[in-house]
């Protein structure tokens, strides 16, 4: 059983369409999480630092 079997023939039009849509989601979905990690490291490193500055 294809997961893909919902999308229609494979090679048609509409069957790379929607390949080419499950990809791109694919890698946004990517995309974000690297955003999440770099926000969580850059709000780590903003907290080290805080702890050796001096008021």
């Amino acid at each position: 059983m294809s997961r893909y079997q919902h999308l229609g023939k494979a090679g048609s039009p509409a069957y790379l369409n929607a390949l080419e849509q499950i990809t791109r989601r694919a890698k946004i979905e990517a995309l974000d999480r690297s955003i999440e990690s770099l926000n969580l490291g850059l709000k780590d490193l903003i907290e080290e630092t805080s702890k050796y500055r001096q008021p």
